[in-house]
């Protein structure tokens, strides 16, 4: 009856809660967004940090005769805590994995079944 007259149909409950959660959602997304691009501008500033230390150990490496440099996850983290860096792991990784190709060093990550990360280094 509301058509015939031109009135618009009375908004439900449900209509206004899902207005209401999707304005909240597109302000989580932003807000994530906006967290996510400070994290990876941070992994950028820091990825030389963690490189220069990284290259300590291939040299220490290299001098045992090896042409690779393998860490863990436990490992790579303890280093960002020594180096005082406090981005996230995955982002600093593959900023230091941009460096690295740079450098001629291959590298890639395994995820293993227990959730952990293995980093590998190689340079022949």
């Amino acid at each position: 009856m509301w058509l015939k007259l031109g009135r618009s149909k009375p908004k439900s409950l449900a209509d206004e809660l899902r207005s209401l959660s999707k304005v909240k959602q597109t302000e989580e997304k932003a807000e994530k967004k906006k967290e996510k691009a400070e994290m990876k501008e941070l992994a950028k500033n820091e990825a030389p940090i963690m490189f220069d230390y990284l290259k300590q150990e291939f040299v220490i490496s290299a001098k045992k005769g090896r042409d690779y440099w393998i860490c863990n996850s436990d490992y790579f983290k303890k280093i960002m805590v020594r180096n005082s860096l406090h981005s996230d792991a995955d982002y600093l990784y593959k900023e230091v994995k941009k460096i690295c190709k740079r450098n001629k060093i291959r590298t890639y990550s395994i995820v293993e079944w227990d959730e952990h990360t293995t980093y590998k280094f190689y340079w022949n």
